[in-house]
């Protein structure tokens, strides 16, 4: 791949992240947007190292908690689905996971796994 091809690439995740994904930024040091952009390129630059290092995702089922509305105060349906996500590196070792993500359509997945690899990063 060119390097144009990757810069692009690049760009294209980030905006992706930061039109899907939270931020936070550092009161009196930058500004919200600042905050938010840069989040974002942490996210994309995450999620392009889990990449080249080969590591994986693995996401599953995870009913553990019997009902979310009996269990929570905020739910007042059950989720349709309720999972978990591992990423493993290229020797299989977990890196990190999150639990109990309820609903997540393939937007929250990618952001799911770019703040597991910038976590485990």
């Amino acid at each position: 791949m060119n390097t144009q091809t990757g810069r692009t690439r690049f760009a294209k995740a980030v905006k992706f992240f930061y039109d899907h994904a939270g931020y936070s930024y550092k009161t009196g040091m930058e500004t919200p947007e600042q905050g938010r952009k840069r989040c974002a390129r942490a996210l994309a630059n995450a999620e392009e190292q889990a990449f080249m290092s080969s590591w994986t995702y693995e996401w599953k089922d995870d009913w553990s908690v019997c009902s979310h509305v009996q269990e929570f105060d905020t739910y007042t349906e059950e989720p349709n689905t309720c999972q978990g996500c591992i990423l493993r590196n290229e020797a299989g070792e977990v890196l990190a996971s999150l639990w109990c993500i309820d609903d997540a359509d393939a937007n929250y997945r990618r952001v799911v796994e770019a703040e597991l690899a910038l976590e485990a990063l």
